[in-house]
């Protein structure tokens, strides 16, 4: 039970800093005067088009969690305690992958 509920939790708290302002690019723009953005790892994955990380990410999460609620409601399978585990482990793995990801993103700007 306590797995079940701290699974909920840290899918909470990936989607969070998934969501905040973390980075910041800087461009020098035609006019000679620098530009700065401020991104979060969403909009960063969106720059280098690597999205389809983000979907991935929202997929394993979410079977995480309604995995984690049925568990929490009374199902004792051992199938969906060891799909919950996985999922809950591929969905850290996927939010180490996207912060290195975003991380090393470069954007170039035209």
């Amino acid at each position: 039970m306590l797995i079940a509920i701290l699974s909920i939790l840290v899918s909470i708290v990936y989607f969070v800093v998934l969501n905040l302002a973390i980075y910041t690019d800087r461009a020098v723009m035609p006019a000679g005067n620098i530009r700065e953005w401020h991104r979060s790892p969403i909009d960063r994955l969106n720059i280098a088009d690597q999205s389809f990380m983000l979907y991935l990410q929202i997929a394993v999460a979410a079977v995480s969690i309604i995995t984690s609620i049925l568990l929490l409601f009374g199902v004792r399978s051992q199938t969906v305690k060891t799909i919950q585990l996985i999922s809950t482990i591929g969905s850290t793995v996927i939010f180490i992958l996207i912060m290195i990801l975003t991380s090393t993103a470069n954007a170039h700007y035209a």
